[in-house]
């Protein structure tokens, strides 16, 4: 019977290996260090390029609702609005860096609208209608009296005889 081909007298002795002598292990001791420098090259990158966290926000402005108050009250037709809610300040991020979000929900003649108030230092630095970023329709909203800048409790209205 004639040895197969791929039987191991047929194949003679065994070789030795690339990864058997010295210098195997020091490719493998390259290869460790290659790796942990890649690792700490991307650890560096990843801190440089970390954005501020929600911790490092300023606190939220005390007197929100009279600093809303007054700049509503600048509007042209704020005789005519109604039903005013306000929402609570958000810390987001604006063109202009970071700064505290309060939306305001009222009518204007029975037309719902939603108007945001950019706050950074306790000074409103932005105002405008909402817009689809500023997401003011999806937040909660408590009842607002414009007239004092009081969060959470409407102001009664005076009404007339009707006799």
């Amino acid at each position: 019977m004639k040895p197969d081909v791929l039987s191991p007298r047929r194949q003679g002795p065994r070789k030795r290996l690339a990864t058997d002598g010295p210098a195997a292990a020091n490719r493998r001791l390259r290869a460790a260090i290659g790796s942990a420098a890649l690792f700490a090259v991307l650890m560096l990158l990843a801190s440089c390029s970390s954005v501020q966290l929600l911790d490092s926000a300023q606190p939220a402005p005390p007197a929100y609702g009279t600093m809303v108050s007054d700049a509503l009250k600048k509007f042209s037709g704020y005789a005519s609005y109604s039903g005013f809610e306000i929402s609570g300040p958000r810390w987001v991020h604006t063109t202009t860096g970071w700064n505290w979000l309060v939306c305001v929900h009222y009518n204007d003649g029975g037309r719902p609208r939603f108007y945001s108030f950019f706050i950074e230092n306790n000074k409103i630095v932005n105002q405008r209608y909402d817009i689809v970023t500023d997401q003011c329709g999806l937040q909660q909203y408590v009842p607002f009296d414009a007239t004092t800048g009081t969060i959470g409790a409407p102001t009664p209205v005076q009404q007339q005889p009707i006799y």
